[in-house]
C-alpha cells in the first residue's frame, strides 16, 4: 500500500530530552515523518576502544520502539547532528524508495 499523503511534523525541542519523548509518543499515530532540530543527545556508554584504556564515549538520542531514526552519526558529541529525521515503522514499509 503506497500512502499519498504524508503527514510531517517539525519541532525545535532544544536539546529537551522530555519533550522529544512526548513527540516520539504522541505523534505514532498521526505523523508520518517527525523532524526534530536540536535533538538531545547524551552519553550512552564507553564502547571497546583500541586507543583509549577506558573505552570511547558513545552518545545517543532518545529512542521509540514505533519510529526509525535516520540521521548521520559518529556518535560524537563535537559533530552530533543538528536535525535528526524519524519515519513511523509503516511509512518505512510503504515507501520502500525512502
Amino acid at each position: 500500500m503506497i500512502k499519498h499523503n504524508l503527514k510531517i511534523f517539525s519541532q525545535n525541542v532544544r536539546k529537551n530530552k522530555m519533550l522529544t519523548d512526548i513527540i516520539l509518543e504522541t505523534r505514532k499515530n498521526i505523523s508520518d515523518i517527525i523532524l526534530i532540530q536540536e535533538p538531545p543527545w547524551s552519553l550512552l556508554r564507553h564502547i571497546p576502544s583500541h586507543t583509549n584504556p577506558e573505552g570511547d564515549p558513545f552518545y545517543e538520542t532518545p529512542n521509540h520502539p514505533d519510529w526509525s531514526l535516520f540521521i548521520q552519526n559518529d556518535s560524537c558529541t563535537d559533530n552530533y547532528p543538528s536535525v535528526m529525521t524519524r519515519l513511523v515503522g509503516t511509512t518505512v514499509l510503504s515507501h520502500s524508495t525512502l
